[in-house]
């Protein structure tokens, strides 16, 4: 058994020499970067090199996920610390990863990343740390550093290690779009080596460490791309042209700083060392955690929409077993294409008037709604109102209006037990957030026309009325249906923002 601290990360050593890690967060279903990972990151890197016995090491997941991104509670911890810390408190707290990752390169034991599962964030970090990375050959396998999506870039390593093994500009696209890639593409970008059936992922990658044993670091051997030839040299003017040409137009460039901050990370570290490259990316990483829009959009678009997806989520057993449906208008074609998609029985009921379904839960309930989108104009009804949100870059919400406004949603609270269950169970399985208004007119739709400050004036009032739940939540369908702008986190929060002194 392993001496690492909360046995985070257990260990077996074959007689070969070569010393099986596998991180299994207690209590978990999926790995994530915490302190206490951290802590057992740096105690099995002690007995690495402390250990003669031990030749090399293989990484890998107890779980059926590899390693996916960073801790929730860490995460919010940080962006907490930046309101009152200084540059060098949080370059010591934000920094600690990278240094790491720096460590396990330069170990004189080579280390090999068997990536079983989903690998996003600090994840795929860890795994390009590694000397060599083999991936398994699994449609379930995401490989991504999707840091830019919430205002960030990733600060361990991401920004110089990508470009040293893949092209530039495939480098710098999955920098700056946060698009996860599949195995196949990875290994043809040069970012793992290989893919391989998962039964023999941990043999071949057990194999590959042997055959390393004895072999010191060498930064030329393992990057394909050390020199970088490609990278142009920073400043600003360069950092634009690498962003447009990735599609990023001036406008976004100067609303959402992460853009600026990946293009200098990479332009800045491409020729230095990996100890001082991992330096200048986190002094970039920290431009953003002292950024009010980072802050706005960790909040809203991360912890926020996290905690809606666990507290908005019907309870278990809720279900929806059938669908009567209307006749569907042209005006509804969005709603034709998500009940398409809808995996669940399906009839034609020419009693229903148009734009309408009943929903059969699984007692045999039965449960009206009438069918909205969000460019319509707001409009009361007598029944519940469902109003569909585009599919956006963070998700897609659908708004269950309660029918005839607060009143209503006051006597749900005595309506039949899976009522409101029943609805937000069938707006799961559309793979949207269920977020309840009480109406009688949809917030989204009221919302939509209006500019941010105006959107933020009225959105303090309809969260103040009877029935309106989290407005945390009001900030993150906002944002998840593009009525407001992602860069300012929901009118609640930008107002918010605006109101109190943000990180410094």
């Amino acid at each position: 058994m392993s001496d690492i601290p909360e046995q985070c990360i257990g260990t077996t050593l074959a007689e070969d020499g070569v010393l099986v890690a596998r991180i299994d967060m207690p209590g978990r279903t999926m790995n994530v970067f915490s302190a206490g990972l951290m802590d057992a990151l740096d105690a099995l890197m002690d007995r690495v090199e402390r250990d003669e016995a031990i030749h090399s090491v293989v990484v890998t997941s107890g779980k059926p996920t590899f390693l996916a991104g960073a801790d929730l509670a860490m995460v919010r911890g940080y962006t907490e610390q930046a309101r009152t810390a200084t540059h060098d408190e949080m370059f010591a707290t934000c920094g600690r990863l990278g240094r790491q990752f720096v460590r396990l390169e330069a170990s004189r034991k080579p280390w090999v990343a068997a990536v079983n599962g989903i690998a996003l964030g600090g994840g795929l970090e860890l795994a390009l740390a590694c000397r060599r990375r083999i991936v398994a050959e699994d449609p379930r396998v995401q490989l991504g550093v999707p840091e830019v999506r919430w205002g960030l870039l990733p600060g361990a390593g991401g920004t110089q290690r990508l470009p040293r093994l893949a092209p530039f500009e495939a480098a710098m696209e999955l920098l700056l779009s946060g698009r996860s890639i599949a195995p196949a593409e990875a290994v043809a970008l040069g970012i793992f080596d290989a893919a391989v059936p998962a039964g023999a992922l941990l043999d071949r990658a057990c194999a590959v460490a042997r055959s390393m044993h004895g072999t010191p670091y060498d930064p030329v051997a393992k990057y394909g791309r050390l020199g970088q030839a490609e990278v142009p040299p920073a400043g600003e003017a360069a950092a634009r042209a690498v962003a447009a040409r990735h599609g990023i137009d001036a406008e976004r460039y100067g609303l959402y700083p992460a853009y600026a901050a990946i293009c200098d990370s990479v332009l800045q570290g491409a020729h230095l060392p990996l100890a001082a490259a991992t330096a200048v990316e986190m002094n970039n990483f920290l431009r953003l955690m002292f950024s009010p829009v980072a802050g706005r959009m960790i909040r809203t678009l991360f912890l926020e929409r996290l905690r809606a997806e666990r507290e908005l989520a019907p309870p278990a057993g809720a279900a929806v077993t059938a669908v009567e449906r209307g006749v569907l208008s042209p005006a509804r074609a969005a709603w034709a294409d998500a009940l398409g998609r809808l995996k669940v029985p399906q009839s034609e009921s020419p009693g229903l008037a148009p734009d309408s379904l009943v929903l059969v839960d699984a007692a045999g309930g039965r449960h009206a709604v009438s069918l909205r989108v969000l460019d319509e104009p707001p409009a009361a009804a007598d029944d519940v109102q469902l109003v569909l949100a585009p599919a956006g870059p963070y998700g897609r919400v659908v708004e269950i209006v309660a029918a005839g406004g607060a009143g209503a949603a006051a006597r749900a609270a005595d309506a039949p037990a899976g009522t409101p269950a029943a609805i937000a169970a069938f707006v799961t399985r559309l793979w949207a957030l269920p977020w309840h208004t009480p109406g009688p007119r949809s917030v989204l739709q009221q919302l939509r026309p209006l500019p941010l400050e105006r959107q933020a004036a009225l959105a303090a009032a309809l969260a103040a009325a009877p029935g309106a739940g989290d407005p945390a939540f009001l900030d993150v369908a906002a944002c998840l249906a593009g009525v407001s702008p992602a860069w300012s986190g929901g009118p609640l929060c930008w107002a918010a923002s605006n109101r109190s002194p943000g990180p410094r």
